[in-house]
């Protein structure tokens, strides 16, 4: 049998054959070739080998991902990496946006997302409550800061009874929204029914349809494209959103019971749990896919990307490489 290849037959009597990368001899681990190539291929993967995704797609653990964390390092990432940003961070030179998820029993998540010419992002300010009623929410997102009523129902900053109006209201290009909002399923007095949306609208705010779900392509984009140099990361967020970074720090894949993982492979989805501004910003991000061509354009030598990756090497106090032009 050659090495990396295995072979078996289901319980449906379906030969399978399963062929791992340590088949290529330039690819073997315990070979210095084969350990170079695995340093290299694992650099894509936050954690290295040790990370939950490299031992499901490299090392074909298709149980790897069950029930783990979507980043497992999250408080160790944002402790020692600057995906962090202080509080009150102004986004100039910046375009701004919305992302909006509803709620009332659970919690209504709005974010304020900054992109620059460059293409690096920054969520840069949040509302984050429940059993907040709509026209309060309304006029926060417009900007203008509100007294609510005692919520002693509310799970969320209970004691809280007065929020900030949305510092960057009358800048936003537009704000992306549940589709689930525009339902019309709440009751009004004069006997019909109404959307979510179409209320928000009643109060001066419009939204535009986001696009539920992507909870496997987004975490990829953070994995492998926005946090893939963390010490330079192309998304980061501002200390003061707070739900934000906790949610994204809960997050995890779900996981079947070890019965039914006897048959199935372990589900790409994430627990359907504390993930309201992740919901929003899934829709955000979904607007504004990273650009596949990325990886190229820094290693073309004198490109505005390699001159500005030779600045933070040159500012790491890495060797910096160099650029000679023919004559």
């Amino acid at each position: 049998m050659i090495d990396g290849l295995s072979e078996r037959v289901t319980s449906g009597h379906v030969p399978v054959l399963r062929l791992h990368y340590s088949a290529d001899p330039k690819k073997r681990p315990g070979t210095p070739d084969g350990d170079l190539w695995i340093d290299l291929a694992s650099q894509g993967y936050p954690g290295g080998t040790s990370s939950p995704r490299w031992r499901k797609e490299m090392e074909i653990d298709y149980g790897a991902l069950g029930g783990t964390r979507l980043f497992s390092s999250w408080e160790q990432w944002t402790a020692q990496h600057p995906i962090l940003l202080p509080t009150g961070f102004q986004p100039h030179g910046y375009r701004l946006y919305g992302s909006y998820d509803h709620g009332w029993r659970r919690p209504a998540a709005f974010h304020v997302h900054a992109i620059n010419g460059e293409g690096e992002i920054v969520t840069v300010w949040e509302l984050y409550a429940d059993k907040m009623p709509i026209p309060q929410i309304a006029k926060i997102i417009l900007g203008e800061s509100v007294l609510v009523p005692r919520r002693e129902e509310a799970t969320i900053d209970s004691q809280k009874l007065r929020f900030e109006g949305n510092p960057f209201a009358g800048q936003l290009a537009f704000i992306v929204a549940d589709p689930q909002i525009w339902a019309e399923d709440q009751p009004m007095s004069e006997n019909t029914f109404k959307s979510v949306a179409a209320l928000f609208r009643r109060c001066g705010v419009l939204f535009t349809k986001g696009e539920k779900g992507g909870d496997s392509m987004v975490a990829q984009w953070l994995h492998g494209h926005y946090w893939r140099d963390l010490a330079n990361p192309r998304y980061r967020i501002a200390a003061n959103c707070t739900w934000l970074i906790w949610e994204i720090g809960r997050l995890r894949h779900q996981d079947y019971s070890p019965h039914v993982a006897l048959t199935k492979d372990q589900p790409e989805k994430l627990v359907d749990k504390d993930d309201h501004a992740w919901d929003g910003l899934k829709m955000f991000l979904k607007r504004f896919p990273p650009k596949a061509m990325q990886g190229v354009m820094d290693e073309a030598p004198n490109t505005f990307q390699w001159w500005r990756k030779v600045a933070r090497m040159q500012k790491d106090g890495q060797p910096i490489p160099t650029y000679v032009r023919e004559t």
